[in-house]
């Protein structure tokens, strides 16, 4: 018959009892500062763009800051499927030539990429040729946010059109930075400020990575009003939002230009 030493237990039990009245205080002082110091969500869904505002199409103009660079133009336009909100944006360039198509799809939690195409110019033609670009990870556009420990991760692959074996990787890390404002047609507009890492992996016979970071400013009720993108010490890209105009009005732009 197993014998209980209740002496040996008695023991036990009082040295449990013990050290719990001892860590009892600094685990309720930890309990409440782990409460206290859980980060506030904020949610951001406002200062992307106002897609509602898009069932007619509108054209974003962006001219670069103190600098020569040539303006370029994104064409947004919003339709409904199958009750799914989906924002289709077309990149036009200063000849007004359009470089790139997306569709984008409004979930519960952000935006996400669901189609993605670069138009590239066939040598052998002269025409402009659609290339599909693989979404491997889809975030856009968080609509919750916390702090900068918080990362959106973007990544899609494409090949060359005219040069199949060379493929290109372009790798976004995205960080929420906080709140900012901006000025946008000579009027202060609030503003969420995101910072980015961006990697270019570049193959062919050989290997490259090219390294940038970015920033950008998204205002409410508008959308991206400024970025700056830094390629390398001597090569900066900064741009800023000019105006926003219906599609007839960057029709009559291009027909100016062929006058």
């Amino acid at each position: 018959m197993l014998k209980i030493n209740f002496q040996l237990v008695d023991a036990l039990l009082f040295k449990k009892v013990f050290y719990l009245k001892i860590l009892l205080p600094y685990l309720s002082v930890l309990l409440l500062y782990s409460c206290q110091s859980q980060p506030t969500k904020q949610n951001i869904r406002d200062y992307y763009y106002p897609v509602a505002d898009f069932m007619d199409g509108k054209v974003y103009e962006y001219q670069a800051v103190n600098d020569s660079l040539a303006p370029f133009y994104w064409y947004f336009r919003t339709t409904i499927s199958r009750g799914d909100t989906i924002l289709t944006s077309e990149y036009f360039d200063h000849d007004f030539v359009i470089q790139q198509l997306t569709n984008e799809a409004f979930v519960k939690n952000g935006v996400i990429l669901n189609d993605f195409y670069l138009y590239e110019t066939d040598s052998i033609t002269g025409k402009q040729l659609q290339n599909p670009v693989r979404v491997e990870v889809d975030n856009v556009y968080p609509f919750e946010v916390t702090d900068s420990t918080g990362l959106f991760l973007y990544k899609v692959f494409w090949k060359d059109f005219n040069h199949p074996n060379q493929k290109y990787r372009l790798i976004k890390n995205r960080h929420f930075m906080g709140s900012a404002t901006y000025t946008y047609k000579g009027k202060s507009v609030d503003c969420v400020r995101f910072f980015n890492k961006e990697l270019l992996e570049i193959e062919e016979v050989g290997f490259q990575e090219l390294n940038y970071n970015s920033v950008e400013l998204y205002a409410k009720n508008i959308g991206l009003v400024y970025f700056r993108k830094e390629i390398d010490n001597n090569v900066v890209q900064e741009y800023e939002l000019a105006d926003i105009y219906d599609m007839v009005d960057l029709e009559k732009k291009f027909q100016a230009s062929m006058e």
